[in-house]
């Protein structure tokens, strides 16, 4: 008897003793949630299904505006923008209905309504829970305002950066270029080379300030470079005040010289309405050639796309071999354009370094 007096005695101790540690992590639970609903950073709002606000932390009271008083036993929409209420009150009935779920424990941006009226962005992680028959609700909402004018700032960032590379580079070649840390080089067949010059460049560099000569030029070349995008011809450079253009590459275009003729033609219209109401009087040559390039980017700090090849060479030529205001363009130009363009031959002339070439003017 006294041995089963003392196991029944073991066993009440036992049970008494998980009651404690029970009652223990109970109150430990208890601070726990007490630290983090008193936290400002987060609003913590309980509601049941009916929508009307059963909690509310210093959290909501901090972001939403409205102290305890004045949210406790009203509806949710109290913070919900007029244009998402429907939404919300679709999505509650499906849970009260007991179907699936599609948002709980899930992190979803949405817009809050404060009490001044304003709209912000906010993070909410939703749970919900069943109680004597009852489901309750409860949010977690989280101010995300200050996150996304960063993220704004770096998409900012991200997209000048992007406009930067563009114009340095093709859009073709900079997507490659990131994508895997370098462009290839390609030879590429069926382009046409654009160079222009002005005539007595070097004596109008004595004559001007340098201020008002780079002014001159950025105005001239700013209006050429609108023309090439009109005609898809891709700007490879400057060097002074030459102007180095290409149809046909990085994309293959087939109207690759009539694109470069009608082109040059735009840029001698735009310098004669200029020159009518300007002092500076700027007197250019245009020259043309087709052939295969070698398409590439150099260097590894300023990157630069770059054609190389005796096509570019060929083509310098029949700019410095032209005249004012005149487009002059090799026979391989010719023979691409000769059915759309009046041109009139000029022979075979003397070329340094090509020997004689033979050379058409475009009407």
């Amino acid at each position: 008897m006294n041995e089963k007096k003392k196991s029944i005695s073991v066993k009440y101790e036992s049970i008494e003793l998980k009651k404690n540690e029970i009652e223990i992590l109970l109150h430990e639970q208890s601070k726990r949630f007490q630290v983090i609903a008193s936290s400002k950073n987060d609003a913590i709002i309980t509601s049941d299904e009916s929508k009307l606000i059963l909690f509310w932390n210093k959290g909501a009271e901090h972001i939403f505006g409205y102290s305890p008083e004045e949210a406790i036993g009203k509806s949710l929409t109290l913070i919900i923008p007029s244009d998402l209420r429907t939404r919300h009150s679709e999505g509650i009935e499906r849970m009260n209905q007991k179907k699936k779920p599609r948002v709980l424990g899930k992190v979803l941006e949405l817009r809050g309504l404060k009490k001044n009226g304003e709209e912000f962005p906010i993070e909410l992680t939703l749970g919900s829970w069943i109680n004597d028959g009852k489901r309750y609700y409860s949010g977690i909402i989280r101010d995300i305002t200050e996150k996304k004018k960063a993220e704004q700032i770096i998409l900012n960032e991200k997209k000048k950066s992007e406009e930067l590379l563009l114009n340095i580079l093709p859009k073709q070649v900079a997507d490659e270029l990131k994508s895997e840390g370098k462009a290839n080089t390609k030879i590429v067949k069926n382009v046409s080379i654009l160079f222009t010059d002005f005539k007595d460049f070097t004596t109008m560099t004595t004559e001007m300030s340098p201020v008002k000569l780079v002014e001159e030029l950025n105005e001239i070349f700013g209006h050429f470079d609108n023309i090439m995008d009109n005609y898809k011809i891709e700007k490879i450079g400057t060097i002074g005040d030459a102007y180095f253009a290409a149809c046909g590459v990085p994309i293959a275009n087939k109207n690759h010289a009539f694109n470069c003729v009608e082109a040059a033609k735009q840029m001698f219209n735009y310098l004669e309405e200029r020159n009518k109401n300007n002092q500076i009087q700027w007197k250019m040559r245009a020259g043309i050639h087709s052939g295969t390039v070698v398409a590439g980017v150099v260097g590894k700090k300023k990157y630069a796309y770059d054609l190389f090849g005796d096509t570019v060479n060929t083509a310098s030529r029949m700019e410095s071999n032209g005249e004012v205001g005149k487009i002059n363009i090799s026979e391989s130009t010719y023979k691409l354009i000769k059915d759309k363009f009046k041109c009139t031959p000029r022979g075979k002339i003397n070329v340094k370094g090509k020997g004689y070439l033979k050379m058409y003017f475009v009407e």
